[in-house]
């Protein structure tokens, strides 16, 4: 390793080298800068990954109708949510309200199955009952929403790395056991072209370099990455519109923000998940395409 370290330096060196013997060719003169801003951004990285670890995300050990789950703590999301094929597991999908069936937008779409109204979840060495929005496109089994949270008085304590009951302090699991597949799906969400050779993410509106895959830790909620989710509940058509929860109005954006955008040399695309990304506000979605 040291030898192929040395021989890294000398190629450098030589390159350096043979790029400073024309002292006044800009394209030379281009290279170096290059890999000064390259040597930096390395510096950066490594001082971050040493001082500033990325923080894993907040799950914890649960219990639903008996089956055991791993349970994503997010007090950003609107509701419980549950996939399908956990509530397959959990011999609940027979318990499925479908008058609550249609889609949640916010930023992204998915399409909701229905509503659990009561289940028995166990958390540490209590059992409460607890109410499952049943939803597809959600690649996490089990989210314990800010309903649930309130209605149980939970306390997210990240000194304690604990989540905190009145009766009861659960842990949170350690990175080893949380589940892999949410990088693994992110890494799958289409995108569209950025600003600066950037990409786009057109479900979780997140800015990445080209060709590189989401990093573990966006916000599965709203698929993440900006704050709270919000949710539209629409009934599919043909059945009778259920009581739902107090929703926002569905993403439509302003034709004179989107102009404001594209007048800054954006594409309506770039101007439309920018928009989606930062819930319509121009200034936080101009921003946002500036950092590509």
């Amino acid at each position: 390793m040291k030898r192929e370290e040395n021989e890294r330096v000398r190629e450098r060196e030589l390159q350096i080298r043979l790029l400073n013997e024309d002292p006044f060719n800009v394209d030379a003169q281009r290279k170096i800068e290059e890999m000064i801003r390259k040597d930096q951004v390395m510096e950066n990285a490594a001082h971050a990954m040493e001082h500033t670890p990325e923080v894993s995300m907040l799950y914890i050990n649960a219990e639903v109708n008996g089956h055991p789950v791993k349970a994503f703590v997010d007090s950003g999301a609107q509701a419980t949510i549950m996939s399908p094929s956990c509530a397959e597991a959990c011999n609940i999908m027979r318990l499925i309200d479908t008058r609550y069936s249609g889609i949640a937008k916010g930023v992204g779409t998915a399409k909701i199955l229905g509503r659990v109204h009561s289940a028995v979840i166990k958390i540490g060495s209590a059992e409460m009952p607890c109410s499952f929005m049943v939803m597809e496109g959600k690649d996490v089994d089990l989210l314990l929403g800010l309903d649930m949270l309130k209605r149980h008085q939970a306390c997210i304590d990240l000194r304690k790395n604990k989540l905190v009951f009145p009766h009861d302090e659960v842990d949170f699991l350690p990175e080893s056991e949380i589940p892999k597949y949410m990088a693994e799906a992110q890494a799958k969400e289409p995108t569209i072209p950025g600003p600066g050779g950037t990409e786009i993410g057109t479900q979780t509106g997140a800015v990445r370099p080209a060709g590189s895959t989401a990093a573990p830790g966006a916000n599965l909620t709203s698929a993440s990455s900006s704050g709270p989710s919000q949710t539209v509940f629409q009934p599919t058509p043909g059945q009778p519109a259920a009581p739902r929860p107090a929703a926002p109005a569905a993403q439509s954006f302003p034709q004179a923000s989107i102009d404001q955008l594209q007048s800054l040399g954006f594409s309506r695309e770039e101007a439309l998940a920018a928009l989606s990304a930062t819930e319509g506000d121009v200034e936080y979605a101009a921003g946002l395409l500036y950092q590509g």
